[in-house]
């Protein structure tokens, strides 16, 4: 048994998946010590739906802004439960779902609430149908110069390449001087979907 127990276990850290690059995003620092933040824009490998991804050093958490409303509904009962109960730890669910558990800096959140909401509001009424249109008119763009190249992209990983080495400026001159512009963004974060399409 002596030997059994002077046995090192050894253990393999796998770093998380990185989050989805999100463009047009915004974050919010919940605790910067403890590397906390918020993180909300429009993810192009979720059909260019604005997200909401809670970060901290060791894991992210992708929510919908439908979850963040529920979670910031039950904010004021957690943080009244939170600050009566004596020192005693008892391990109490607010929110459980299949995906998720509610766990966060609390107080923090709740002080960006009006901000969050905001910069959510923002993106899905103004910033998703401008990156959409531009996302259209990108793909445009690659249809003619397609048909310029002698030697066209055969597989999926090729047109990737081929989309990367667009130049900014060819595609920036077709939109209106006007117009939210993040170009640059939807070649760098969604070139796989323009690809597929």
């Amino acid at each position: 048994m002596g030997t059994i127990f002077k046995k090192k276990k050894t253990f393999t850290y796998v770093p998380p998946t990185p989050p989805a690059e999100l463009i047009e995003s915004t974050s919010y620092t919940l605790d910067f010590a403890a590397r906390k933040f918020v993180h909300i824009g429009i993810d192009p490998t979720e059909k260019f739906q604005v997200v909401v991804h809670l970060l901290t050093s060791s894991r992210h958490v992708k929510i919908t802004p439908d979850i963040l409303t529920r979670i910031f509904s039950l904010i004021g009962n957690i943080l009244s439960f939170v600050l009566e109960q004596p020192e005693k730890y008892k391990r109490t669910l607010f929110l459980e779902t299949e995906f998720y558990k509610l766990s966060t800096n609390l107080i923090q959140l709740h002080y960006l609430e009006w901000c969050i909401f905001e910069t959510v509001k923002g993106k899905s009424t103004i910033t998703q149908p401008a990156v959409l249109k531009q996302f259209d008119i990108f793909l445009k763009y690659i249809d003619v110069e397609f048909t310029k190249v002698d030697s066209p992209p055969k597989n999926p990983e090729e047109m990737v390449t081929f989309i990367k080495n667009v130049r900014d400026d060819s595609v920036i001159s077709k939109i209106a001087k006007s117009d939210v512009n993040p170009i640059s963004q939807i070649k760098m974060y969604a070139s796989s979907q323009l690809a597929e399409q």
